[in-house]
């Protein structure tokens, strides 16, 4: 028999990965045993379930907690394999207690804690050091089962993963298992007022939800919104859906198999993470602390994903790590054989992206950018020793940079150096009287950018410029602090532009954040002027 201890106080997602753990389990003929806490949110999920359920009384003590699983499990003659525990409760106390017995224990986690376990699991994926993760955390003759390979969840991911989909003009939204839709609501009504493209909304409530009341009396308002109410699985409406809206637990899991376009945020501090992990994974737009902004700053992000959800979707196709759904089988062979049969997914190095326009050097070359340069553009425009030559100095946040970035007018490119990202560099045409005007900027995107990097992708620029827009004039201001760019522009026959000249007007309307007393502004005319 396996035992199973879980916290169902902390969430609702540590149970249905035991339970769907459990179900393996048992296809194998091992009978199952769960110590749970009262709840009666737990009642639509124990169909598929063969395991005796016991509820564990509130005892406030974790080593108290333990001798009541030991005591009952005695007292009914059950001969445990192994004891499973998930729960941020349940600290290496409890684990001594169960130890102390003789029982084989597997430490379910997700926050990298300390464990006396004969095993960990913990199926997060923080990149290429995530075989590290418990190094110095558990002893050395600990088993590790680290990483996607081994999320655990329902069957019906497995066949999501190698079945064609369907998808439609849906937003779905989901907090989980519980949530507050407070702040979500108001942003759903405005999509139900505003997006008439957006044939269909529904919001999963989960079984803990609460302030559901004003969501409900919008359901009875819009036709287009539907409510579900604690489905057993979301693999359908994943498989359907056009872009989700949720919060990011399992579900990046369960995204990953399904291909699905999403925006996501944090509830937990087990949802943190680095945006990084989050595209080895397909993932690319993630808002830790999306509920905080307004519901109409969220909905005109979430308006513009949806509007380009299939490019989104394509983001996906090919991660860097592949989640499969499989991991209950692989911890399954694992408890029932004693072997760690599989390991950690090869992480694959990124491929070479497409859309080199020129080969400046051996090592150096000019890509255009892909939507796949989202977040590392957004982080390099961030970096302190950009922002303050920018006429905007405020750091951009990720909510008002994507929105922008699907809706744009720029084109973008990036120097990169054996592919790795130098500089960004961007222009975009302005008209004014019938004359065309160029205008642009660039950033640093590493510490190993010089003045050399700068004047090479500068001349790159205005060559490549020149050749598809001979007659335009350049306009740019340049703050006066900055030497490094007023000496490279003053190389590339920029001057400063006359008060009284269309190009300072221009100037003026292109770059209204940029004031005379802080900024020099500057022009470069065409050939074709002389």
């Amino acid at each position: 028999m396996i035992a199973f201890r879980v916290d169902t106080q902390c969430g609702m997602g540590h149970f249905m990965r035991m339970k769907w753990l459990a179900v393996e389990l048992e296809k194998r003929n091992e009978p199952t045993i769960f110590f749970i806490d009262q709840s009666d949110a737990l009642a639509h999920f124990t169909n598929e379930l063969d395991a005796e359920l016991v509820i564990v009384p509130q005892t406030g003590r974790c080593q108290d907690d333990a001798s009541f699983c030991l005591t009952y499990l005695k007292s009914h003659k059950y001969e445990i394999k192994w004891f499973v525990v998930d729960g941020y409760t349940f600290d290496e106390s409890w684990e001594a207690e169960i130890k102390a017995h003789g029982i084989k224990l597997l430490a379910v986690d997700d926050l990298a804690r300390q464990h006396i376990s004969d095993a960990v699991l913990d199926m997060k994926w923080v990149g290429s050091v995530t075989s590290e993760r418990y190094d110095g955390l558990v002893s050395a003759e600990t088993d590790k089962l680290l990483g996607p390979e081994f999320a655990i969840l329902s069957p019906e991911y497995h066949l999501a993963a190698t079945t064609s989909l369907s998808r439609t003009n849906r937003i779905t939204f989901s907090l989980g298992g519980g949530g507050s839709w407070r702040a979500l609501t108001p942003v759903i009504e405005q999509l139900c007022m505003q997006a008439p493209a957006i044939s269909e909304l529904v919001a999963i409530i989960g079984p803990k939800a609460t302030d559901i009341e004003a969501l409900e009396a919008l359901c009875e308002q819009y036709e287009q919104l539907t409510l579900a109410y604690a489905p057993s699985s979301l693999s359908e409406y994943y498989r359907k859906t056009g872009l989700f809206v949720g919060a990011l637990g399992t579900s990046l899991y369960e995204l990953a198999v399904t291909k699905t376009p999403a925006l996501t945020f944090s509830l937990a501090a087990n949802q943190s993470n680095n945006i990084e992990d989050l595209e080895q994974l397909g993932h690319f737009y993630h808002i830790e602390d999306l509920l905080n902004f307004s519901a109409d700053k969220i909905a005109r992000l979430i308006q513009s994903l949806f509007e380009h959800r299939a490019a989104i979707e394509k983001q996906r196709l090919s991660p860097l790590v592949s989640v499969g759904g499989q991991g209950a089988k692989r911890i399954a062979d694992y408890l029932t054989s004693g072997q760690l049969l599989s390991g950690l997914p090869l992480y694959q190095a990124p491929p070479t992206l497409k859309g080199l326009v020129s080969q400046l050097t051996d090592s150096l070359g000019v890509r255009e950018i892909q939507l796949s340069d989202v977040n590392r553009y957004l982080s390099a425009r961030n970096r302190s020793e950009n922002m303050w030559r920018m006429t905007i100095t405020d750091s951009i946040k990720s909510i008002d940079h994507y929105t922008w970035w699907f809706n744009n007018q720029r084109r973008s490119f990036v120097l990169e150096d054996n592919g790795l990202p130098l500089i960004y560099v961007w222009h975009q045409v302005y008209r004014h009287k019938d004359t065309e005007y160029l205008y642009g900027g660039w950033f640093a995107a590493s510490d190993k950018v010089n003045f050399v990097h700068a004047q090479m992708v500068l001349k790159w620029q205005l060559a490549y410029c020149e050749a598809l827009h001979p007659n335009a004039t350049w306009v740019a201001v340049i703050n006066k602090e900055n030497k490094f760019v007023n000496l490279l522009n003053q190389k590339e026959g920029f001057i400063q532009a006359d008060k009284a000249s269309d190009e300072f007007l221009v100037t003026q309307i292109i770059f209204p954040q940029a004031s005379e007393e802080e900024f020099n502004y500057v022009a470069k005319f065409p050939a074709s002027r002389g």
